[in-house]
């Protein structure tokens, strides 16, 4: 009796030991993996962010539609940042809505090889209905629909006042839409280059880090760089 308790406590003893041992292993395995992710994937991030940046250098037609979009960016900040008994009204977030639906019809017009409007929908209906081939990735195309369509439902949002003033002006900011114009533009513009920007993850954390930047970047101008076109008693600096 003693024997068989005692045979039974180091059976016991060693399937433990090897339940212990095949969690650690299989604990060390995913650790192992997930190091290997992190290892990869963290300086993917910022070869995206490096890629975001450099764009309108290594595709300079960007710059053509970039341009305008930046600089109004830094006057918006400015101006408002200047006047503070001023706040984005129902007509400058309609304004900035009608942005993204200018830029989408310039990516449109450039994924498609500069075709007519025509030419572009039957591409589109015959890639959805049939055998035909789109000229861009299903996901780059997401991107620029989901750009037309948020576009479209803001600008109908300002248009009628559909939401609370607060939350439509947020929306609507010039700083997110400008943004998100440029991103979705580096994506397309890239696109068939020597330096093509995927529109995965890795991309998107990316964009969001360089978002972050620009809002840095902006804030340091308007608080280290003195006004120097005059203006009202609304003066901060």
């Amino acid at each position: 009796m003693v024997l068989n308790e005692t045979v039974n406590a180091t059976v016991n003893a060693t399937n433990g030991s090897i339940l212990n041992s095949a969690l650690l292993n299989q604990t060390l395995s995913k650790a192992s993996e997930a190091a290997s992710v992190a290892t990869s994937f963290v300086p993917l991030v910022f070869i995206r962010l490096w890629d975001l940046i450099a764009a309108p250098f290594r595709h300079a037609e960007m710059l053509w539609i970039i341009f305008p979009l930046f600089f109004t960016l830094l006057v918006m900040e400015l101006y408002y940042d200047r006047n503070q008994d001023e706040e984005l009204g129902w007509g400058a977030a309609l304004a900035n809505s009608l942005v993204l639906v200018f830029v989408t019809i310039d990516l449109i017009k450039t994924s498609f090889s500069h075709g007519t409007p025509w030419s572009v929908l039957k591409e589109i209906v015959l890639a959805v209905f049939g055998n035909g081939q789109l000229p861009i990735s299903p996901q780059t195309l997401i991107l620029i629909l989901f750009l037309a369509a948020y576009g479209i439902v803001v600008t109908v949002v300002n248009y009628f006042h559909l939401l609370p003033r607060k939350l439509a002006f947020i929306i609507s900011h010039h700083a997110p839409i400008n943004y998100l114009a440029y991103f979705a533009v580096a994506i397309v513009y890239s696109l068939g280059t020597d330096h093509p920007i995927p529109f995965d993850l890795a991309t998107l954390i990316a964009a969001a880090l360089l978002f972050i930047i620009i809002l840095v970047i902006v804030f340091v101008i308007k608080r280290y760089i003195p006004r120097f076109l005059g203006g009202g008693n609304n003066r901060r600096w």
